[in-house]
């Protein structure tokens, strides 16, 4: 399969890895618990290797899906509303699992007004950013790309690409904060969203785009459903680029020899995290100094008493 855009891979292929005749592909969230965890564990989550993989939904997930679907192409026919006040009840529970083998997605009615409260806040804060509403056509949502590089296939599915190709945005919902600092410090390295920036940009050096720009839209989904817009430094593209290259590395060594360990069997002996360290020696240092100036003063207030 040539490297390129393929705009009409259904979501559900692609999360499964089936739309390509090839050995099975990465992507960012498979490379990201190849690094964090082990390839075992990228084993038994990737949709092509396991066999017994299914995909797992929960209420946020679906509001985020939800508010994707509305956000990005205003499709409401994915979606499907629960009259019902929660998800306790048996038929809310077998209405929301019709829903979501048929492919769409449940949501409750009291939820729904929320979810289109979001989205509107979501269009005015794109149309206020530097970017604009008019950057982003809906005919350019959801578009698949795979290529191959260093011997690895690769794939990646970006909300949003501008029609010049020189911007790919990609939408998330939180549901704490999206600060930037606080969501990029927090989700974003620890779901590995930082990998799509660089897999992105690869994608699109693929098929000959060499100036691009990456930006995460990230959206709380509790009110007031506050937005801000992420991009990465050059600092942090190179630590990307450094974590995709060794993902790679593991990625092409577990499939061209079929091993796929776990964690090392010897014993692994932990050492405190640097953080940990200076701050025992701050307050050690803090508690000197107090101790210090307590002593002056008693040593004063005897030369006063003098």
């Amino acid at each position: 399969m040539m490297a390129g855009i393929y705009p009409q891979v259904r979501i559900e292929d692609y999360v499964r890895d089936c739309f390509h005749v090839g050995p099975p592909s990465l992507s960012a969230s498979i490379a990201n618990v190849l690094l964090t965890t082990s390839p075992s564990h990228a084993w038994h989550a990737h949709p092509r290797l396991n066999p017994k993989w299914a995909q797992k939904s929960t209420e946020a997930t679906d509001l985020g899906s939800i508010a994707h679907a509305l956000l990005l192409e205003g499709d409401r026919s994915k979606v499907v509303v629960v009259n019902a006040d929660d998800w306790r009840t048996k038929s809310a529970k077998e209405a929301r699992e019709a829903a979501r083998s048929d492919g769409k997605l449940p949501v409750l009615a009291n939820k729904m007004a929320a979810v289109e409260e979001m989205v509107a806040v979501a269009m005015g804060a794109l149309g206020r950013s530097e970017l604009g509403t008019t950057a982003f056509l809906r005919e350019d949502v959801e578009q698949t790309l795979l290529w191959e590089e260093d011997g690895v296939l690769l794939r990646t599915r970006p909300d949003w690409l501008s029609p010049t190709r020189k911007i790919i945005l990609d939408y998330k919902s939180v549901k704490r904060t999206a600060e930037p600092n606080v969501w990029a410090r927090g989700p974003m390295l620890a779901l590995g969203h930082y990998l799509q920036t660089v897999l992105g940009l690869h994608a699109m050096a693929a098929i000959g785009i060499t100036r691009c720009a990456f930006v995460f839209m990230v959206q709380e989904i509790t009110a007031p459903y506050a937005v801000s817009f992420v991009g990465l430094s050059p600092a942090f593209l190179d630590f990307a680029e450094h974590r995709l290259i060794d993902a790679k590395n593991q990625w092409k060594h577990c499939l061209d020899t079929d091993t796929w360990p776990s964690y090392p069997p010897r014993i692994c002996w932990a050492e405190p995290p640097a953080w940990v360290v200076n701050q025992a020696e701050e307050k050690q240092a803090l508690a000197a100094n107090l101790a210090w100036l307590e002593a002056k003063e008693h040593a004063d207030d005897g030369v006063d008493a003098l």
